[in-house]
């Protein structure tokens, strides 16, 4: 636990500095709770050896949950903010995870517009983006080109804080069921959207 207690404080101090200076990118003060994070990840079955694409994927709190859960996936994280992104890097290092975790520095929509017809497709693409904080047109392409990504029977997987944007995921995807998680701070809803 020594070597925990530092790393999650570290964790918490970075994501709260980076939630109040890009508030649109980060959505939130603190990392998704253990709560939400089972909920998010409990579709993924647990031999899944597909490709896992992650959305924003902040200090990580869902990521090495996930890879504890699926040790045969791979998983491509992606984190547009810098500091978190190499934070995660770190923290995948530490935990021998980088074989098979990779963090993506870049724009959740940029690198699934380079997920061509060639590459292995994701059969679960996991999202903490922000929706609520974004522009209504930059949802929907965001959307759009996650449903793209996915193949016939993929999942995409999506909390927030609001339900702002469900009819734009439920425009997307003609099967949505959406959870609430009450214990989660601050409390959350899933979206789960079958391709």
């Amino acid at each position: 636990m020594k070597v925990e207690a530092p790393r999650t404080l570290v964790h918490y101090w970075k994501f709260l500095v980076a939630g109040l200076v890009e508030q649109g990118q980060t959505g939130a003060l603190i990392p998704s709770q253990r709560f939400l994070v089972k909920r998010m990840i409990s579709p993924v079955p647990r031999d899944y050896s597909g490709v896992i694409v992650e959305l924003g994927a902040g200090t990580g709190s869902l990521t090495t949950r996930l890879a504890a859960r699926c040790p045969n996936a791979r998983i491509m994280a992606c984190e547009i903010n810098p500091e978190l992104a190499r934070l995660l890097e770190q923290d995948l290092a530490a935990r021998n995870l980088n074989s098979r975790v990779h963090v993506i520095a870049d724009a959740a929509e940029e690198y699934l517009a380079r997920l061509g017809p060639s590459s292995q497709r994701p059969g679960f693409v996991i999202s903490g983006i922000p929706l609520g904080t974004l522009p209504g047109d930059v949802v929907t392409r965001l959307v759009a080109a996650i449903r793209e990504a996915l193949p016939p029977g993929g999942m995409y997987i999506q909390f927030q804080h609001s339900l702002i944007d469900r009819k734009r995921v439920m425009e997307a995807f003609s099967s949505v069921r959406t959870v609430p998680v009450l214990l989660n701070v601050p409390p959350a809803f899933v979206y789960y959207a079958q391709k």
